[in-house]
């Protein structure tokens, strides 16, 4: 058998949402740091964004996590993140996920009860926490890059509703439009799924067509690429729905997600430092979050956030690429 393409992976899933992570076979990326590969890689390498993403290797709520060369002095490795749609600058989930394989698989020098591992993000240095237990990850806590918010309260026009909705702009680790899923009459179950996928979709588009974003640090940074539906109803944890990529549903809580709400819940007055933020997914799962010191971004007051959740392996795989098959640019039914 003639192959081209030989790539390496790890398969995982934190909280329910799946992070593929690439040990071998990635390319060589060119930049400065990783903000200049993330940019490399988003317009130079799309064909293997969609070979590892997409289907018949992947699936239409694939998620990746490509670990590259470090540039960044004290990082254990670089990642660039990657979905069936394109490429956002952070992930949260990914981070805990590709954190916990490392510790699981040896990646990294083992220590009990703590492992700490530094990625090299597009977004910056994060650092993640593993607890370890008889050499196995059974649990990580991310210190995520600061967040902010960015724009609060700005009205967002949506044609297919033939109405406008209050929204957010929050910064996480990428741009998010936070938005309040009783405004549409979601109550962010497993069945609405669909529904929030086809209207978040929509909603991104508008929000990128109606409103500019532009992190004070990083240019690349320029995009909102996340819509996250909220729900915090008395006496229950909050909970959301964050919609991206191509259509993709969040299974988790999504890390970066819930440090742009933490932001703006302590731009608001209603998070306190130290305070645990208990965020719950479409699915049930959770992460527990909380914030420890503010500090400015630009001209923005930021937080530091930390996201605590669990990650599993669930798979090791070889993804191999034929010349002779008629489905190598990858395909997605949605």
């Amino acid at each position: 058998m003639k192959v081209g393409k030989l790539v390496a992976v790890v398969d995982s899933h934190t909280c329910g949402e799946p992070t593929r992570v690439v040990v071998g076979g990635a390319p060589v990326l060119k930049g400065r740091n990783m903000a200049d590969k993330w940019k490399d890689f988003r317009e130079n390498h799309n064909s293997f964004r969609r070979f590892i993403m997409m289907e018949p290797r992947g699936h239409s709520n694939m998620f990746g996590a490509i670990m590259v060369p470090p540039v960044m002095e004290g990082a254990d490795t670089g990642v660039i993140f990657c979905d069936t749609g394109g490429s956002v600058s952070m992930c949260g989930h990914g981070s805990i996920g590709l954190a916990s394989a490392m510790v699981n698989l040896k990646m990294v020098t083992v220590t009990e009860p703590v492992t700490m591992v530094v990625l090299d993000t597009p977004a910056g240095l994060v650092t993640i926490s593993v607890e370890v237990e008889d050499g196995e990850a059974v649990r990580a806590t991310l210190r995520n890059v600061p967040a902010f918010v960015y724009t609060s309260g700005c009205l967002l026009h949506i044609p297919s509703l033939a109405r406008s909705v209050k929204m957010d702009i929050c910064f996480g680790g990428s741009f998010f439009a936070l938005l309040d899923a009783e405004d549409f009459g979601f109550n962010l179950t497993p069945s609405e799924a669909e529904a929030m996928s086809k209207l978040g979709m929509e909603i991104l588009d508008e929000a990128n067509r109606q409103f500019k974003v532009q992190h004070p640090l990083i240019p690349q940074n320029n995009k909102i690429l996340l819509v996250e539906f909220g729900l915090h109803k008395e006496n229950e944890n909050a909970r959301n729905c964050v919609v991206f990529g191509a259509s993709n549903v969040d299974r988790s809580p999504c890390g970066t997600g819930t440090s742009a709400k933490m932001a703006l819940l302590a731009a608001q007055g209603k998070l306190k430092a130290n305070e645990n933020f208990k965020h719950e997914s479409i699915i049930g799962t959770v992460f527990n979050g909380h914030y420890t010191e503010k500090v400015q971004v630009g001209e923005f007051d930021a937080i530091i956030p930390y996201i605590s959740g669990e990650a599993n392996i669930t798979g090791f795989s070889w993804l191999i690429e034929q010349s002779r098959d008629p489905l190598l640019p990858g395909f997605l039914l949605n």
